[in-house]
């Protein structure tokens, strides 16, 4: 807010306020926040933020596990320098960023980013395909025993579960965003699941699961049972997070 104080004051023009927290309408959250504090700061300077300030919505699609100690080693022994905290990512990565700036910018689309005129489809492909997928991987493949997502995955029944689950259940509520083939997507997706370099660990994936799940299997849940249409993979999926909560796998 400091700085938006001092922008005005100091005659410095329109700024753009990119959000990249990974939630869902991060700009409209972000936007939000900024306004009410302002309003209570100084009710001029809500005016000035309404006028020349932006704020775009982004999304972000790539894996990243949490950083293990094997992580912090290998880095080490690779560079020779002693990082505490590296990013091990998937090689896929992709990132939409809504066209909505009110000055210049960087011209992020020539390091492959994709400036989209509304983030939304591509948000709700990714966390019905690839976040919803992702849970019913980390509970149903905990509770079989399975300690990755990659195993997970492997696994000839989870994984025609999960492939049935995103063609017969999940595409169908989707609106395919601009140049997306969905088809290709759930395909790519069941690859990068079984990334056997990617070691995320179906625990990190099932954590805070009551707060996961409303975006990732709930709203598509509901979507489908608005058109009278079948759940019966998605329900498999809820069961699991719930014997998943009460503590207990399948092997005890």
């Amino acid at each position: 807010m400091a700085g938006l104080l001092a922008r005005r004051a100091a005659g410095a023009g329109p700024i753009t306020l990119l959000s990249c927290d990974n939630l869902p309408h991060n700009g409209r959250v972000l936007e939000g926040l900024v306004a009410t504090f302002a309003a209570a700061r100084s009710p001029d300077l809500a005016t000035w933020i309404a006028a020349h300030a932006a704020f775009p919505c982004t999304m972000v699609d790539r894996i990243v596990p949490a950083t293990t100690d094997a992580d912090v080693a290998d880095v080490e022994r690779r560079l020779g320098v002693h990082d505490a905290a590296p990013v091990v990512a998937e090689p896929f990565i992709q990132w939409v960023i809504e066209d909505r700036f009110v000055a210049a910018r960087p011209a992020w689309e020539d390091a492959g980013a994709q400036i989209a005129r509304d983030v939304a489809p591509y948000e709700t492909m990714k966390l019905r395909l690839l976040n919803g997928s992702h849970s019913t991987l980390a509970y149903l493949g905990f509770l079989a025993g399975h300690a990755t997502i990659a195993q997970a995955a492997g696994d000839a029944l989870l994984g025609r579960l999960v492939e049935r689950q995103m063609a017969e259940e999940i595409v169908p509520t989707l609106q395919s965003p601009p140049g997306t083939d969905l088809k290709r997507y759930c395909a790519t997706l069941i690859e990068r699941f079984r990334n056997p370099a990617l070691p995320h660990k179906t625990s990190q994936v099932a954590m805070d699961g009551s707060q996961k799940l409303p975006q990732r299997l709930l709203d598509t849940v509901r979507a489908r049972l608005s058109h009278g249409a079948s759940i019966r993979h998605l329900t498999l999926a809820v069961a699991g997070w719930m014997r998943y909560a009460s503590g207990v796998d399948e092997r005890r």
